[in-house]
């Protein structure tokens, strides 16, 4: 008992004898229960409490809560918490393998569930999947992720696109890095989300900056991204014609040709002309290459709000400005990505641009990001504990 009353005091989990067998106490002051755990009293809880469990280790009630979307909402962001937290026990984790598909599945729908809290952690367990399954799991699973993950390079909250973003950086690493890019392309590059189809094109971009280029067929990469070249978004034209500034530098000049024949070829199915291919020697003759930020993400060259109100553009920037502005919530707020281009430097240069005149200004950020916020579940919470913190 002394033992007992100084781990609840010092908040440390401890063993003890019962019945001959040793049991983990696991103390619950000052510290979180942990999923699948029995509440013995308000002193301590045993953890590992027998209960059925699914996808090797999840507790059945944890999968009942998650199933049910008309469930209490704090009761989801518990479980799908807990389920977190069983997804980063590398003890555990190997008895994932054999239902791998089957928690792909049941995950990737909390992707798309309404509450902000639900899809960020359900996107953390797909990144503790990555990390704790054994390499070799995840490299012959990494096909069955790409499909799974990829639509979501477009979503609506910011921290899933990032976190997919660097989801697929580790699948490269673990896997082949090309085949990676031939499912991601195979998928992204003609998706019908102009934010899918642009990450599409920055994640080559980020794989062609990581990975030595031998990895790739460089000529196989220039034809598949050729039709970003001639997409309706000017964020996707911007990121093709990046990525060819990247693959010009990669091939070195004696394969120049081979990487304008692309272009030509591509120009010809868009009707003709000379436009587009004034624009990638345009992009080609600044010798500036994109970057991969500390963070993971991408940075481009080219700064498209330098040249608003400019009397006379380059080629390649007219080429970009030639097409529609961006598709939704992108075009009012493109940097909400994480910054995966730096397509909107008026940020971080403090342009007074009004919003008409500069469609990725400074103030419309401002205006979206408070507006969103102030709708997020747990503001009202906040504002409540600091209500009550003033009595």
């Amino acid at each position: 008992m002394n033992l007992v009353c100084f781990a609840a005091q010092h908040g440390k989990v401890v063993s003890y004898g019962v019945e001959g067998r040793m049991l983990n106490m696991h103390v619950n002051i000052g510290s979180k229960r942990q999923p699948g755990d029995r509440s013995l009293g308000n002193l301590f809880t045993v953890v590992g409490s027998s209960q059925a469990k699914q996808y090797g280790i999840v507790p059945s009630s944890i999968v009942t809560i998650l199933s049910d979307c008309n469930d209490d909402s704090r009761a989801r962001t518990q479980a799908v918490d807990d389920l977190k937290i069983l997804m980063e026990d590398s003890y555990n984790i190997h008895l994932v393998a054999p239902h791998f598909d089957d928690l792909v599945e049941f995950v990737g729908h909390l992707l798309d569930d309404d509450n902000f809290k639900v899809c960020s952690a359900a996107i953390d367990v797909f990144s503790a999947l990555v990390r704790r399954l054994p390499k070799k799991v995840v490299a012959s699973k990494a096909e069955l992720l790409v499909l799974k993950l990829c639509r979501h390079l477009g979503s609506a909250n910011g921290y899933v696109r990032e976190s997919v973003t660097r989801i697929f950086t580790q699948l490269m690493s673990i896997a082949s890095s090309s085949s990676i890019l031939d499912s991601l392309c195979a998928v992204g590059i003609s998706h019908r989300n102009a934010r899918v189809r642009q990450e599409t094109v920055n994640l080559i971009i980020i794989a062609l900056l990581t990975f030595p280029s031998s990895d790739f067929s460089l000529e196989c990469i220039t034809k598949t991204a050729a039709v970003a070249l001639i997409d309706g978004k000017r964020p996707v034209r911007q990121a093709a014609l990046e990525c060819y500034a990247v693959l010009a530098h990669a091939m070195g000049p004696s394969k120049k040709l081979n990487l304008m024949l692309s272009v030509s070829e591509i120009e010809a199915r868009n009707g003709g002309g000379t436009a587009l291919t004034d624009a990638v020697n345009a992009r080609l003759s600044n010798c500036k290459l994109p970057k991969q930020q500390s963070t993971g993400l991408v940075e481009y060259a080219t700064h498209i709000n330098n040249f608003y109100g400019a009397s006379t553009l380059t080629p390649d920037i007219e080429w970009i400005l030639s097409a529609s502005a961006g598709n939704g919530s992108s075009a009012k707020s493109p940097i909400s990505d994480g910054g995966l281009s730096s397509r909107m430097s008026a940020r971080s240069r403090g342009s007074n641009l009004p919003d008409e005149s500069h469609p990725f200004g400074q103030s419309r950020l401002r205006r979206s990001a408070r507006h969103g916020f102030a709708r997020l579940p747990w503001d009202s919470e906040v504002k409540y504990q600091q209500i009550v913190g003033k009595l």
